[in-house]
């Protein structure tokens, strides 16, 4: 009988087997987030923050969900070079799943940049109630909550792959390896 996987772990397989759970949790917290400060009128950090301040979250958060777009270029990087036999059994076991799980993580950082862009340009420089850059703190937060799940996604797929990778450099064969060639003095003249 198989070693049975501890309950955190077979959350964490569910949740990356599942590329949509990532819009599903994160709508569950911005419609939960919604609802408390629909009820206490407290806790929307963005709307009760001056104007600079906002301007400054949305300028710091463009800035850090692109770089943390560029992790996963350096992520599909790390695979695409990966040799080895348990990395060769990754790109051609699900091709296709990887592809979609990496494009989603880095479409949804862009989307994620793109959205605090957009809160900076509609957001003015004043204290209001007008419905346009309301609208745009609650799109830019529900850009950046799934945009952190993308990216919780994004590292645990990286561990995968570098754990893969790792595995695969410690378990070459001695047996596969041959002698380095001899090489003569003449090795480099021309025929």
């Amino acid at each position: 009988m198989p070693e049975q996987l501890p309950l955190v772990e077979r959350i964490r397989e569910a949740w990356i087997n599942h590329l949509s759970s990532d819009l599903l949790i994160a709508a569950g917290i911005i419609v939960v987030h919604g609802v408390l400060v629909l009820l206490s009128g407290a806790g929307d950090l963005l709307g009760d923050a001056s104007p600079s301040d906002r301007r400054g979250v949305y300028t710091s958060a463009a800035i850090v969900v692109s770089l943390l777009a560029s992790f996963t270029g350096v992520a599909i990087g790390q695979l695409g070079s990966a040799k080895g036999s348990r990395a060769k059994a990754l790109k051609s076991g699900a091709p296709l799943e990887l592809a979609r799980n990496w494009t989603s993580i880095f479409r949804w950082g862009l989307f994620a940049a793109l959205l605090a862009v957009f809160g900076l340009l509609v957001d003015p420089s004043t204290h209001t109630d007008a419905v346009l850059p309301v609208v745009a703190r609650w799109l830019f937060e529900a850009g950046l909550v799934t945009a952190v799940i993308k990216f919780l996604r994004a590292g645990s797929l990286f561990r995968d792959v570098m754990e893969i990778t790792s595995r695969d450099a410690i378990d070459d064969d001695d047996d596969k390896k041959h002698a380095a060639p001899i090489i003569s003095e003449r090795w480099n003249r021309a025929s």
